[in-house]
């Protein structure tokens, strides 16, 4: 068998985005745990080990820092865009200063470093990210708001120290971009980072053409103009600043509970319920209404505000996603599922129609796997882009073997798409199967194959999949995260697994031995 006591994997840099390391302390169940998120990360391991929470905090820390960019602006920065020109104060600028970032631009294209920004701007974003009334606080409460706790220190492990600790570091071929950690305990919070001095544009990410035109435009109408025009500035930083602006905002997170079966089944009635409570606000006294935890509600929004009528336009890649959704559909679901905006109180309703029969089936009478499987086949088709992020509890839950294995192929697929994926797993199944994807990616590369992206023909080089084990102590000191190196003959399972399958075998032949040996003596068996 392969020692699955590998220490932490190496800092192997990701496909078309910066590493992304997180470490934690004392959160949740988990005593301390050091992964790096993948292009494929899966979360395996006995229940109530922390699975879940570190999933969720994925989902927090995506909010926060808008998908882990190479550089993390502020999310003002880019909610300033939208506001008004009427919010904007006059700004003054150097004369000396507009000149000197023109030449950079003309002269080094775009391959500007931190440190050669203006120094107000330099400064304030080193503040910022040092400031705890700004990423912290925003941390906090985003915890607050996903896990549906009334403080952050309801997270932390009970027989702990006393202190939760929550660290990021991003990187990329370059080496590190940014590092942030926040603490937090009874007493106080407290928070540090740092802004490594990067090419903001260049080296290894090469010249964007587009955006460089782009900015002198900007700094001309700047230039120009009697009072700078604040809007322009701000753009010019923003895009400046980070090279992924212009994409920012089509990068999302989506998060799918494992309870996703009941609320696909009710959400129509959640909803109902929720806006009749409110609409006696300010008339009436009213029951305090229960909560969700964030993550689930915002799932639940999604679902209430779907329409799929909206996307006027999609990325080529964007179609793609959505083909994969209906090749789920076809294979796994043996049916479609519609949506009718139609249905009273305008929220959509979800049906299942099997193939080859015309009539549909509402979903609180289908089968539980087209519950479970309808809201990954709605959110792949209607909303899912190459940069997103999707998380997903259980995949495999109420799926037959041969369907477990047709999903994980589909979760590659949307690697090759250009979609990272974390899931959390109890399915052999599932990791069997991604074994395989990974032994077809290392064929491909052998053979010296295109590798380029193909979502339909799906595969995962070794160092897309970061396969994460949760071991709980049985101490009392919590858990722990091991990573599971992949091994060409044990695949990407844990040692467990394999012990589980040879006790049920030693079970199972030590019955029929037993069974042998009464019948060998004259004893009655029913044949």
């Amino acid at each position: 068998m392969a020692n699955h006591e590998a220490s932490v994997a190496n800092e192997t840099p990701q496909f078309g985005q910066p590493n992304v390391r997180l470490e934690v302390q004392d959160f949740g169940p988990v005593a301390h745990a050091n992964i790096q998120l993948r292009p494929l990360t899966v979360f395996v391991g006995p229940s109530n080990t922390g699975k879940t929470y570190l999933a969720l905090l994925i989902y927090t820390l995506h909010g926060v820092f808008a998908g882990f960019p190479r550089f993390p602006l502020p999310e003002r920065w880019y909610m300033d865009l939208h506001m008004p020109p009427g919010y904007w104060e006059p700004i003054e600028i150097p004369g000396k200063t507009l000149e000197e970032m023109r030449k950079k631009l003309i002269t080094q294209r775009g391959q500007i470093k931190f440190s050669e920004l203006p120094h107000f701007v330099h400064n304030e974003l080193v503040s910022h990210i040092n400031d705890p009334n700004q990423f912290s606080s925003d941390l906090l409460y985003r915890l607050r708001y996903c896990f549906d706790v009334e403080s952050e220190l309801e997270l932390m492990r009970q027989s702990s120290s006393g202190r939760l600790r929550v660290s990021l570091n991003v990187n990329d071929l370059s080496g590190d971009l940014w590092q942030f950690a926040v603490e937090s305990s009874s007493d106080e919070a407290s928070v540090s980072g740092s802004v490594q001095d990067i090419l903001l544009q260049g080296g290894n990410r090469g010249i964007n053409s587009r955006r460089n035109d782009r900015l002198l435009q900007l700094l001309r109408q700047i230039e120009r103009a009697e009072e700078i025009p604040p809007l322009a500035w701000h753009e010019f930083l923003v895009l400046l600043i980070n090279p992924d602006a212009e994409n920012q905002w089509a990068s999302d997170v989506f998060y799918v509970p494992a309870v996703r079966g009941g609320i696909m089944e009710s959400h129509r009635i959640i909803a109902s319920a929720l806006v009749g409570r409110s609409s006696y606000a300010g008339f009436e006294p009213t029951p305090q209404i229960p909560t969700l935890p964030g993550a689930i509600a915002d799932f639940v929004r999604r679902l209430i505000l779907y329409d799929e009528r909206q996307k006027n336009s999609r990325l080529a890649a964007s179609e793609q996603i959505a083909k994969l959704a209906k090749d789920l559909e076809k294979n796994i679901l043996s049916g479609d599922i519609l949506i009718d905006q139609s249905t009273t109180g305008g929220y959509p309703e979800f049906v299942y129609r099997p193939q080859g029969i015309q009539q549909s089936i509402r979903l609180n009478r289908t089968s539980s796997m087209v519950s479970e499987l309808t809201p990954i086949v709605l959110f792949m088709r209607g909303y899912l882009k190459p940069g997103d992020t999707l998380i997903i509890e259980e995949p495999e839950a109420h799926l037959h073997p041969a369907a477990q294995t047709q999903m994980a192929k589909t979760l590659a697929a949307l690697v090759r798409a250009g979609v990272r994926v974390v899931v959390t797993t109890h399915s052999d199944w599932l990791l069997q199967k991604m074994a395989n994807l990974v032994r077809e990616g290392e064929l491909r590369q052998a053979q010296g194959e295109d590798s380029e992206p193909d979502a339909s023909a799906p595969w995962l080089d070794p160092q897309e999949v970061g396969v994460w084990l949760f071991k709980d102590s049985q101490d009392g000191e919590g858990t722990t995260v091991q990573e599971i190196p992949f091994d060409r003959v044990d695949g990407l399972e844990p040692e467990d697994y394999a012990d589980v399958a040879e006790t049920l075998y030693n079970d199972s032949a030590k019955l029929q031995n037993q069974l042998e040996l009464i019948k060998s003596q004259g004893g009655i068996i029913n044949e």
